[in-house]
């Protein structure tokens, strides 16, 4: 192979990552979906059909509000309020007044903001920005791809995002209840993949046995997109009457990491350096294939390539052994 080294801004190595868009597969087992999720604060509905999932991608409009009265509460304490009816007080007086009143009727005119993934019919629905309407396309359109942005912490943190495949203006984040967001999208896949079972969890439970006997009436036609993880019935004897038509092994791709090794993650490898992979005999991008990263003191690490045949690895200065994976196919 050869390796092109390509040395990046910070910003520019976000950008490029952003640009990437995930496939259309099952990565990970994501976490349970415990019964305690619905109606809370992030699952706002869920069955075999659908869910649907609160969106705070465009924000509250409590904390303009808030802030506006602080920055006038404030400014009165300093000034005196007198002052602030007159010039220059009144300025802000007037700013922050229009501020109040902008997120109150934003509040109450605001359209309900809701992530549906509908299984039944493969469509997929986000939120649009502010007043905007929704955007509902098929979930196999839909392009997602991580974004880092600043937590409360000031720690960088990745998130699931979107974008519309037709207008590059239309997007949104992605929400889910794991912190890791390749986990979210292996949730959503899972789900969205209707020849599959249900994801992992109790909140599925009441479901699963209609889900099975909608599947099993169909003829159990394979599963619509890849995994890397097994995707079992919930008994025995389900898994035994869905094997007669596919099993796991024909439609999960052998790939099995070692207990304790992780994939590569730019919220902690933030250090690692984009490098290129080309074919020497053709020069054309090693795409898409799976890289182990072994280091000296037992650490083990996953990646891999994008169609351009580009990934991040470790700085020159740690010492690790790099191998390009053979996926066994059955």
């Amino acid at each position: 192979m050869e390796k092109v080294n390509s040395k990046t801004s910070r910003l520019q190595k976000f950008k490029k990552i952003f640009d990437n868009k995930l496939k259309h597969q099952i990565e990970n087992s994501p976490p349970d979906v415990i019964k305690k999720y619905i109606h809370e604060s992030l699952f706002k509905y869920l069955d075999d059909k659908k869910i649907l999932i609160y969106s705070q991608a465009q924000g509250s409009p409590l904390g303009i509000i808030i802030l506006a009265l602080f920055i006038f509460l404030f400014l009165g304490f300093l000034k005196g309020y007198k002052e602030m009816l007159l010039f220059p007080g009144i300025i802000f007086t007037i700013i922050c007044s229009l501020l109040i009143v902008f997120g109150i009727i934003y509040k109450i005119t605001i359209p309900t903001k809701e992530i549906i993934l509908n299984r039944e019919t493969g469509m997929f629905t986000f939120p649009g920005y502010m007043w905007k309407k929704e955007v509902t396309l098929p979930f196999s359109e839909l392009i997602v791809g991580w974004f880092g942005a600043g937590g409360v912490t000031g720690n960088l943190q990745m998130e699931l995002v979107c974008r519309h495949p037709k207008e590059w203006k239309k997007g949104a984040r992605l929400y889910g209840h794991s912190n890791l967001y390749y986990e979210n999208w292996s949730f959503y896949v899972w789900y969205m993949d209707r020849n599959r079972p249900l994801p992992p969890g109790d909140a599925f439970d009441p479901y699963r046995e209609r889900d099975f006997l909608r599947r099993k009436a169909e003829g159990f036609p394979p599963p619509l997109y890849k995994s890397y993880v097994p995707t079992p019935e919930a008994t025995p004897e389900q898994q035994k009457e869905r094997e007669q038509y596919w099993t796991d092994e024909q439609y999960t791709e052998k790939f099995e990491r070692e207990e304790g090794s992780t994939w590569y993650d730019p919220q902690i490898h933030n250090d690692w350096e984009e490098t290129t992979y080309l074919k020497p005999e053709t020069k054309t991008p090693v795409a898409n294939r799976y890289v182990k990263f072994i280091f000296n003191d037992g650490r083990i690490i996953y990646s891999q390539t994008n169609e351009d045949g580009s990934l991040y690895e470790p700085p020159e200065s740690e010492d690790f052994e790099m191998l390009f994976v053979s996926i066994k196919k059955p």
